[in-house]
C-alpha cells in the first residue's frame, strides 16, 4: 500500500500524509483518555439498615421505619409486570425537624436520593431479600441497603 501511495504522491506528500495520520491517531487516543471514567480516591460506604434501625452519618440520622409494599415478582416466577417495594425511612438532620420519605424501587432503576447536602449524598439502593415463592412474606426479614 506505501507503494501504491508512493506512486500517487510526491515523497513530500506522502509525508505530509502520514504526519497528518499520526496526529489524527494521536487526538483520538488523547479524547478516549479524555472520556474514560475516572476513579475516586474515596470508595463508596455502603450498610443495612433492619426495620426500625438507625444510622448515624456525619450530622444526619437515617431510620429504617417500615416495609409499606412489596410487590415485585419473585425470582422464580414469570411475571407481566415487575411489580415494586415501597419503604418509609425517616431523616433527622441536626437543627431540623425530621422528615419521613417513601422510597420505591421498580423496574425504572431511578436513583433514591434520601439526603443530599454539600459534602454528603446518602442513596437507598436496594430492599433485601428479592422475593421468592418459597419464603413467605410474613417470613421476610428485610435490610434496607443506603449508600453514602
Amino acid at each position: 500500500m506505501a507503494l501504491f501511495l508512493s506512486l500517487i504522491y510526491s515523497k513530500s506528500d506522502f509525508m505530509k500524509t502520514i504526519r497528518i495520520f499520526l496526529v489524527l491517531i494521536s487526538f483520538c487516543a488523547f479524547a478516549k483518555a479524555q472520556n474514560a471514567p475516572t476513579t475516586s480516591s474515596v470508595d463508596h460506604l455502603a450498610f443495612e439498615l433492619g426495620i426500625g434501625e438507625h444510622q448515624q452519618i456525619n450530622a444526619v440520622e437515617v431510620t429504617f421505619l417500615e416495609v409499606m409494599e412489596d410487590s415485585r415478582c419473585p425470582k422464580d416466577v414469570d411475571c407481566v409486570w415487575a411489580g415494586r417495594a415501597k419503604v418509609k425511612v425517616r431523616i433527622e438532620e441536626k437543627g431540623l425537624n425530621p422528615v419521613e420519605k417513601e422510597v420505591v424501587f421498580d423496574a425504572s432503576g431511578k436513583d433514591n436520593i434520601l439526603h443530599i447536602s454539600d459534602d454528603l449524598v446518602i442513596k437507598a439502593v436496594r430492599l433485601s431479600p428479592y422475593p421468592e415463592t418459597s419464603t413467605a412474606k410474613n417470613n421476610r426479614v428485610y435490610y434496607l441497603e443506603l449508600q453514602v
